[in-house]
């Protein structure tokens, strides 16, 4: 990279650590790390205080947003960044989560958090891979439940629970999952006790947690599925406090679940500093040119990581980038000499079967792709992306611009989108049929439109 010069940086990190049902969480208060920096403020905490299992960024200034420093669901620190929100009063809010999810939590009159967890819609959101054992699938988080039956060989000597944790994420190939939990379940005078190892692909961390909203919200899912019913169960967690499951299933559908259970905290602000070289360069977005194809294939296997987890090999990338730049433009952010981001737009083509219908096609943009490396997200760089590419747009004598892209709540595009003026189409949706890395997730994701005028 061409390096203008570099100094030591060293920023003062500020946070608070909350008690969801016993399972320590620290907030950090900040939006603005990137994923390297929030991984390097994971493990700073967590070699401060050996009792803290997970880590949250959140804004106070702000609408209500929480990033875990992992990028999974996690429905304690949901709910616990709801008290904080909201003061610990009474109340109802709704929150982004990991910039994906919308979720609507609060704090209930008895002083207990709550939160909704975002449930999976495919045919595949339970699957009995052996007698008492489970695959339960949600947003953010894969859940492997092991009831009592299976579970109480494991449990004779819990300090190899672990180890066994890891072997059935192995056994059952969930290792591209952004969060695994498996939950080792018992009966504690007739009340479900749940043991959860919990695994975090981006930050490597493999906790025996002292508590877990979402494997709870897994274990009653399973609960409901056997029973053919809804259930609310109050479900004892390993820190001996209760959370409880409200899962609402219909005509053999999930149409909701929500956890609730106490919150505490020790009500003290605590600091860490992190020290890091600061590194000036050049930074600009530029064509990316045939001689730089590697440049583009690097950034775009991002569609290969979650929520999309598509198969794009090397080639198929190559067809994708000889098709946009035959019909429109391919551009880079480039830090130094390392590309970090993509958007590409090109003209309405005859063989788009998009939903959407204009006056005048030859004057419609399509903005086909924005990608961000998951390290510099949360910078704005984005935003700078698709900024640049309307200005193009512009430049080339089109009136309108549309998009597609996934659901409200899973896509970081459509956030940057509404944000720079686009409107949602409403009633146009289309259901894209994808390769897929992972055999178990279903081929087909519903895109949703957007559009907007030049």
């Amino acid at each position: 990279m061409n390096e203008k010069h570099c100094k030591a940086s060293v920023t003062n990190v500020e946070y608070s650590i909350y008690r969801p049902a016993g399972n320590d969480t620290a907030f950090v208060y900040g939006l603005e790390y990137t994923q390297k920096q929030r991984k390097k403020i994971n493990d700073l905490i967590m070699a401060k205080h050996s009792n803290v299992e997970q880590v949250g960024f959140i804004e106070l200034n702000h609408k209500p947003e929480l990033q875990m420093a992992g990028g999974e669901f996690c429905g304690n620190a949901t709910r616990s960044a709801a008290t904080i929100y909201l003061n610990g009063k009474s109340g109802n809010l709704q929150m982004f989560v990991n910039s994906k999810d919308l979720i609507n939590a609060g704090v209930d009159e008895e002083g207990k958090a709550w939160c909704e967890i975002p449930l999976y819609h495919g045919d595949d959101v339970i699957t009995e891979k052996e007698p008492g054992i489970f695959i339960v699938k949600m947003n953010g988080m894969v859940t492997v439940v092991i009831q009592d039956e299976i579970a109480k060989k494991y449990l004779i000597n819990k300090k190899d629970l672990k180890a066994m944790g890891m072997h059935y994420i192995h056994k059952y190939h969930l290792e591209y999952s952004e969060a695994v939990g498996v939950m080792f379940c018992e009966k504690e005078k007739g009340v479900i006790k749940i043991n959860p190892i919990v695994w975090v692909k981006e930050i490597h961390t493999l906790f025996y947690e002292t508590a877990c909203g979402s494997g709870t919200t897994a274990t009653c899912i399973v609960e409901a599925y056997l029973k053919n019913e809804s259930v609310k169960i109050d479900v004892l967690q390993p820190s001996g406090l209760i959370i409880t499951a409200d899962i609402i299933y219909k005509e053999g559908n999930f149409e909701k679940a929500t956890i609730l259970g106490n919150v505490e905290t020790d009500g003290k602000k605590y600091s860490i500093e992190l020290e890091e070289e600061k590194t000036m360069m050049a930074r600009r977005i530029k064509a990316i040119t045939p001689d730089k194809i590697k440049d583009f294939i690097k950034a775009y296997k991002v569609f290969c990581n979650p929520p999309y987890c598509e198969d794009w090999t090397d080639d198929l990338i190559k067809e994708e980038y000889e098709e946009l730049t035959k019909y429109g433009h391919v551009y880079g952010y480039y830090i130094g000499d390392e590309c970090i981001g993509t958007v590409t737009f090109r003209k309405m083509l005859l063989k788009d079967r998009h939903p959407v219908h204009y006056d005048n096609p030859e004057k419609t943009a399509y903005l086909a792709d924005i990608t961000v490396l998951q390290e510099f997200r949360g910078k704005g760089i984005g935003t700078e992306l698709m900024k640049y590419a309307i200005e193009v747009m512009k430049e080339d004598g089109y009136e309108r611009v549309y998009m597609k892209t996934l659901e409200i709540g899973k896509s970081m595009s459509y956030n940057i989108a509404v944000k720079l003026g686009f409107k949602l189409l409403e009633g146009v949706s289309s259901v894209d049929k994808m390769r897929r890395l992972q055999k178990e997730r279903k081929e087909e994701d519903l895109k949703i439109y957007l559009d907007k005028e030049l």
